[in-house]
């Protein structure tokens, strides 16, 4: 018996070694023969199925790797030029043919992405394919680049992150790699500022025309890896409030200590951003999280943070010599010049949307419609905010649901906040959520930040988490329970 596992073991190593000289052959007659790249290519496929099998096993990394493209392709779409929506649209794909895959390895929740969420995103989808029917819309091809940011990611999201985050610590894991990222944000930002830009940032903004609005009168400002500075300090207050108000709860605490560093962060990659509007984010986000909190404690601080806050920047000059402070007072200036141009804007949208209850169409509103209706009256006014644009495309009908939907998901957060969640930690989370998600709502009003990338990936990623928390709190419970009865058993 020995004598045939020996024989066996070295005719295992024999077609091992035989498989690894015909690779090997292979490679050197791919570079001689095809070139470097496809020899590349030849070299990498080995690795390339052994990342696929570890991948249908752990399909949770499959997303990870979409969030963190999302995160930063807007800033690499600056040196290769590179189609965003059909590079996220594959990566999606992938993932659901991975997940499908992964069925055969690991029993799949699929039932868990029938929720209260899936379905409203479920009802907007609908709405939105039903545009293409309207009969204003001018282009079938803005209502196709535009519904997968309007629509169709807040459904595949919204589906896709109940079935493959199915546990608590899969939440934590999502938290540490968006903390990570939020940190290689701020410093690039801080390069830009005491570097420099590259010749990419140089030339998106010399060229392409982004100096208009970064390097102003009042400075510049710093738009990281994002799309452009709004995008930017709208994420930077994102982060700022999910991990602030997330560091009082964690349980860990070097991760706690690391959370109050990438909040700071945060609000300093937000002033660097010199966005106005995403002040919007901590000052609503710290509002409803007092609310939520039902702590005296909580509620006092945050409190006291918010009218300090406004006190200092609404009735005071301190700092005024500064332009990342002076900038930011000036968001609560009605007399402001921008603020007054978005005021006219909107009263000539009005006049002109009257008799347009569905809207003009996706895609078809503000400065991106030149593209496919250069002369139509609206591809000339600026909507300059993500509700004034779902209005325009979509109509008072479309607005309407739009914000029926976004008010039922922060009532439903707050329910379950103060009536069912248990569990103290998971509780601090999902008030950092809601108070993060409503700050971006809240902000929504004066820059177009569900659409953009990477904070429309994060949010819908957040208010799925949100309708998440009571199957984690009921899986925390089950743990505590079984805990004691070990505890009782020993």
């Amino acid at each position: 018996m020995k004598k045939f596992t020996g024989i066996s073991e070295q005719l295992n190593q024999y077609i091992i070694t035989g498989i690894a000289v015909i690779g090997i052959i292979g490679i050197l007659q791919t570079f001689l023969h095809f070139g470097v790249v496809s020899g590349i290519g030849f070299a990498l496929i080995p690795f390339i199925s052994i990342a696929c099998i570890f991948l249908f096993k752990k399909s949770s990394w499959m997303y990870i790797i979409v969030f963190i493209v999302n995160y930063y392709i807007s800033g690499i779409s600056r040196y290769i030029n590179i189609p965003i929506g059909i590079v996220m649209d594959i990566l999606l794909i992938i993932t659901i043919v991975f997940l499908l895959i992964s069925s055969g390895f690991n029993k799949v929740k699929w039932k868990q992405s029938i929720n209260g969420l899936t379905i409203v995103s479920l009802i907007w989808l609908l709405y939105c394919i039903m545009e293409l029917f309207n009969p204003q819309v001018a282009s079938s091809e803005a209502w196709a680049t535009s519904i997968r940011g309007v629509a169709t990611y807040f459904f595949v999201i919204s589906l896709l992150t109940p079935i493959i985050f199915c546990r608590f610590a899969d939440l934590k894991k999502f938290l540490m790699v968006w903390a990570i990222l939020t940190l290689t944000a701020v410093m690039k930002a801080i390069w830009q500022k005491h570097v420099g830009f590259d010749s990419a940032e140089k030339y998106w903004l010399y060229v392409l025309g982004g100096s208009t609005t970064h390097i102003i009168y009042s400075g510049i400002r710093y738009f990281s890896f994002f799309s452009d500075a709004a995008n930017f300090g709208a994420g930077m207050g994102f982060s700022m409030v999910v991990f602030g108000i997330t560091s009082f709860y964690t349980n860990n605490k070097r991760i706690k200590i690391f959370y109050r560093i990438v909040s700071l962060a945060a609000g300093y990659g937000l002033l660097l951003s010199g966005t106005r509007a995403a002040l919007a984010v901590p000052f609503a986000g710290i509002g409803i999280f007092t609310l939520l909190s039902k702590n005296i404690k909580s509620i006092t601080l945050g409190l006291f943070a918010l009218i300090g806050a406004f006190i200092f920047l609404f009735l005071t000059d301190i700092g005024q010599g500064n332009q990342q402070i002076r900038r930011m007072r000036s968001a609560f200036n009605t007399e402001d010049a921008s603020f007054q141009v978005r005021m006219t804007n909107q009263a000539k949208m009005k006049t002109y949307m009257s008799d347009k209850p569905f809207g003009v169409g996706l895609g078809l509103g503000g400065g991106k419609a030149k593209r496919y209706a250069p002369d139509a009256y609206m591809s000339q006014i600026a909507t300059d905010s993500w509700f004034v644009m779902i209005w325009v495309e979509t109509g008072i009908i479309g607005l309407i649901l739009h914000l029926v939907i976004l008010i039922f998901i922060i009532i439903y957060g707050t329910y379950i906040s103060i009536f069912q969640l248990k569990n103290k930690e998971l509780k601090g989370i999902h008030n950092a959520l809601v108070s993060g998600v409503f700050g971006m709502m809240v902000a929504s009003y004066a820059n177009e930040i569900f659409g953009q990338f990477p904070n429309g990936f994060i949010i819908y990623a957040c208010q799925a988490f949100i309708f998440l928390s009571l199957s984690y709190d009921n899986e925390l419970t089950n743990q505590q329970q079984n805990n004691n009865t070990h505890e009782l058993q020993s």
